[in-house]
């Protein structure tokens, strides 16, 4: 089994901060986000807070991975997770697209699945990439 992160919604860091702070500010997303987007260093400081302890602040974004399985691999994940999608490209080529909840709480099935999107987060999303394993 292979898998290859493809594409992610732009800016899930800000949009992770944002969904943080909407709950203890009394400003709006909109402005939140905007504000947020010009300011990496903030943005990393308060992503750098992660707690998940309710798994929406997570959820607000999608990625793309290019996945080479057997269709009896995807059918498992199919069938311990709703929320990820696969579209068959070939023979054993698949499409597949969830979100970042979608995926902590995917890890804590384990197995190699789980492991694949583990390693394919951890680079870019690594604050989330530590609650691996976890259901928020």
């Amino acid at each position: 089994m292979k898998l290859r992160l493809l594409a992610s919604t732009p800016s899930v860091d800000a949009l992770i901060a944002t969904a943080m702070l909407t709950t203890t500010s009394g400003a709006a997303p909109s402005n939140l986000y905007h504000r947020l987007s010009a300011n990496p260093v903030k943005v990393a400081e308060i992503v750098g807070r992660l707690e998940v302890q309710h798994g929406s602040i997570i959820e607000h974004n999608r990625l793309d991975w290019l996945l080479e399985a057997e269709e009896s691999d995807v059918l498992k994940v199919l069938i311990s997770n709703r929320f990820f999608t696969f579209t068959r490209l070939g023979s054993n080529q698949w499409l597949v697209s969830a979100n970042l909840r979608a995926v902590v709480e995917y890890t804590a099935e384990g197995g190699e699945f789980a492991e694949l999107l583990l390693e394919s987060i951890k680079e870019k999303w690594p604050q989330v990439h530590a609650f691996g394993g976890r259901k928020p």
